[in-house]
């Protein structure tokens, strides 16, 4: 798009140039700038004194403000414009009411005013007036040449943003789980230590948003998440988890002449259905794309637990509740980081067995978010 209107607006420089060359006599006055091999911008002047008068205007400026306009048509930024007036470029803006001549340039085309000649150069066409006569080359919109081209035109810019927040839509987190609190109760830890590797936590839902506040560089989003999780809990050792009549007990799996198995797998897994709620600070434009932090609650599903013997690599699943609470609720913090996997880390507030039912463990995982 840049381009395009880049090539529109050098092109039209240059057939206006080149018909000015055509319809005046040779002998008039004219600076021809070469950019490149193929580059030319051709100012021409009825004489010495209509080129000083280029003197008066500050070309730098429009030059850069004509080009900051056609870098910001990108994105989801749209722009809206009426049309750049050459008065507003005078190095003295005492003679700017005085000068009803202008240059204009806009999304419909480039407008030359000159004394009694005007020059509307569009898409469609050309259209040259001088004085009472009138040259119309290809098909020129009669509406867009037939305006008061006294009237000053202002500029005018708005951005208007459409992001939301980056955390909408279908998510996937995947990481780790561990103790964050570990009370034995009067178990032994080593019992039911975790792998650190081994015991993983997945994550499928989805997000809704609202927008609470927006601006250029931040916005203040609520989202609302619905998902289905999974702790799975592998143990390091050849313990597996047994419902008693007192609680949970970890023991090794034993075999029918009631000796130890090895278990090469066993872990405990819990699912659950969540909801959160999370209030999320975007950043549009800087390397860390949002900050989030809020709550959730989820209930139980079921659970059960799953062994692997070394050797002949048997499985076996026994489904309970294990005395675990059907209830889970916590705190949750995300950071997203631009070009990188999002970062999330959740922390239950409840212990995962019923009070006096197991050890007082709260868990706590953390990962990414894809």
């Amino acid at each position: 798009m840049i381009r395009t209107l880049k090539t529109f607006f050098i092109g039209a420089l240059l057939v206006l140039s080149a018909m000015a060359a055509e319809a005046h006599p040779a002998s008039k006055d004219s600076i021809i700038i070469t950019f490149g091999d193929k580059t030319r911008l051709i100012i021409y002047g009825e004489d010495r004194q209509e080129l000083e008068k280029l003197l008066k205007y500050d070309l730098n400026a429009l030059l850069r403000d004509l080009g900051a306009r056609l870098d910001t048509i990108q994105g989801d930024t749209k722009i809206y414009y009426d049309e750049l007036d050459g008065r507003d470029y005078l190095k003295d803006k005492s003679e700017a009411d005085k000068d009803k001549n202008y240059v204009r340039i806009g999304l419909r085309g480039i407008r030359i005013k000159d004394g009694d000649t005007e020059v509307n150069i569009t898409s469609r066409g050309v259209d040259i007036k001088d004085g009472g006569e009138r040259v119309r080359i290809g098909s020129v919109d009669k509406d867009s040449t037939d305006k008061d081209d006294d009237d000053e035109q202002v500029t005018r810019i708005r951005k208007v943003n459409r992001y939301s927040s980056p955390r909408k839509g279908f998510n996937i987190n995947i990481g780790l789980n561990a103790y964050g609190d570990n009370q034995p109760m009067g178990y032994n830890v080593s019992d039911y230590d975790l792998r650190p590797f081994g015991s993983r936590f997945v994550s499928l839902g989805i997000v809704r948003s609202a927008t609470i506040a927006r601006g250029n560089s931040v916005g203040l989003h609520m989202d609302f998440g619905l998902n289905a999780s999974w702790y799975n809990l592998m143990f390091d050792g050849s313990n597996t988890v047994e419902k008693i009549a007192t609680g949970v007990a970890f023991v090794p799996l034993m075999s029918r002449d009631n000796t130890p198995l090895e278990l090469a797998k066993s872990k405990l897994t819990v699912p659950y259905i969540n909801l959160s709620l999370m209030p999320t600070i975007s950043f549009p434009k800087a390397a860390v794309s949002y900050i989030s932090a809020g709550v959730y609650g989820g209930y139980r599903l079921g659970g059960y637990t799953k062994t692997k013997l070394a050797g002949n690599g048997d499985k076996d699943h026994v489904r309970s509740n294990f005395y675990f609470n059907d209830f889970r609720y916590g705190a949750a913090f995300e950071l997203g980081i631009r070009n990188f996997p999002d970062l999330f880390v959740n922390y239950d507030f409840n212990t995962l067995f019923e009070d006096s039912r197991g050890p007082a463990v709260r868990m706590v995982s953390f990962g990414i978010r894809l």
